[in-house]
């Protein structure tokens, strides 16, 4: 708990998929098993490898899938995830200790993804990472909450309540960090007027990169970005 009335030295908004944890063998597989349970043709790599990142009703809409062939093909994907696919996991080296550090530090953490909340404790919790976090911020497992800039939305707004109970005082929107790696983290953050570093370990293309306030390439160059931006808050 931070102390009366004192501002969060920095609040860290962060993605999941493709920023703490490498999905994308689980994600392909549930992916691939989904189109042909349901007898959808397969799409291309190049398309597959840009599957991590937006909700996957979207994915699946953006192939033509619609009606009961669209909610067939998302259940199908779900159950394949649930059953294991989301084990092919595995965190990207380096992150787990930086969280640990940004604890420590007395930052304030929030998860900011497209993946189920469901699915995002369960990932989390898998890799030790979940007790790092003040705030889980996900896709509502009803499917409610989905688009990125409504995750950001609900987690600007839990961080809200929490700086009320625990008596520190909430940053700035300008001030806030987003961490991720796709488009869509930077399209979701910029709705709230949040800067947004791309870490380049993840499923972003060059162009996307291009649009966001910082690009990373190491956990390092990231600590050293958060210790930069958390100085310049105070």
């Amino acid at each position: 708990m931070h102390t009366s009335s004192v501002k969060a030295p920095k609040v860290l908004l962060i993605d999941v998929d493709g920023t703490l944890t490498d999905s994308y063998p689980g994600i392909r597989a549930s992916f691939q098993h989904a189109l042909k349970e349901n007898g959808v043709p397969l799409p291309s790599e190049e398309f597959t490898r840009r599957i991590p990142g937006p909700p996957m009703v979207e994915t699946l809409r953006s192939l033509g899938l619609e009606g009961s062939l669209l909610d067939a093909t998302l259940d199908s994907y779900l159950v394949h995830q649930r059953a294991g696919g989301w084990e092919q996991a595995s965190p990207f080296p380096g992150m787990k200790a930086l969280l640990a550090q940004w604890k420590a530090a007395g930052c304030v953490l929030s998860t900011a993804t497209s993946k189920s909340e469901s699915s995002a404790i369960r990932l989390l919790k898998h890799f030790d990472m979940f007790d790092y976090f003040d705030v889980i911020a996900a896709a509502s497992d009803d499917g409610s909450r989905r688009r990125k800039a409504e995750v950001v939305g609900f987690a600007l707004a839990e961080l809200e309540k929490l700086s009320t109970a625990d008596g520190w005082e909430m940053p700035a929107r300008e001030d806030l960090l987003m961490i991720g790696d796709r488009i869509h983290d930077i399209e979701g953050a910029r709705e709230f007027g949040i800067p947004v570093v791309v870490v380049g370990w993840g499923y972003g293309s060059d162009e996307e990169r291009a649009q966001a306030d910082f690009v990373v390439e190491t956990p390092e160059e990231l600590r050293h970005l958060v210790n930069e931006k958390a100085a310049g808050s105070r």
